[in-house]
Parts: structure tokens; C-alpha cells; sequence
């Protein structure tokens, strides 16, 4: 599986449960590093952190469905 800095990954697995984060869940990969990903899950009415998690490839799937949206500052 090839994911870049950013991709939307759908958790696969129950095992962060105790993290906030369940099966199914949307995050964004952060950083990359040779044996996992640091992936970000958020609130989606505010954006504040759920769990910044250290996941294995095994962990997760791409969601290739969902995109971050850019953020327009209020003039």
C-alpha cells in the first residue's frame, strides 16, 4: 500500500478503542516512516484531536473517497 503524507486511511481494526477510535473511523496520515504511519483522527464538527496513533499498513486502508477540504480565513 502505498499512502503519501496527507491520505485519508479508514481504520480497520478495533484494537484503539481505548484510544477513541473504533473500526471504520476516517484519519489523515501525518508522517511516514519505514515500518508505519503516524495517522491523525479528528472531530469532524470542530477538527480537534481524537488520537494521533503510530499505525502498521495492517492497521488500515485507504479512503481515497474522502478529501481534505481547504479552509478559508473569514475577512
Amino acid at each position: 500500500m502505498q499512502l503519501s503524507q496527507f491520505s485519508a486511511v479508514r481504520l480497520t481494526t478495533d484494537r484503539f478503542l481505548d484510544e477513541g477510535v473504533a473500526r471504520g473511523a476516517l484519519g489523515f496520515v501525518l508522517d511516514i516512516f519505514d515500518d508505519g504511519y503516524d495517522v491523525e483522527f479528528s472531530r469532524p464538527k470542530d477538527g480537534s484531536t481524537i488520537a494521533l496513533l503510530f499505525l502498521k499498513a495492517t492497521d488500515m486502508e485507504p479512503a481515497p473517497e474522502v478529501a481534505l477540504r481547504p479552509v478559508h480565513a473569514s475577512l
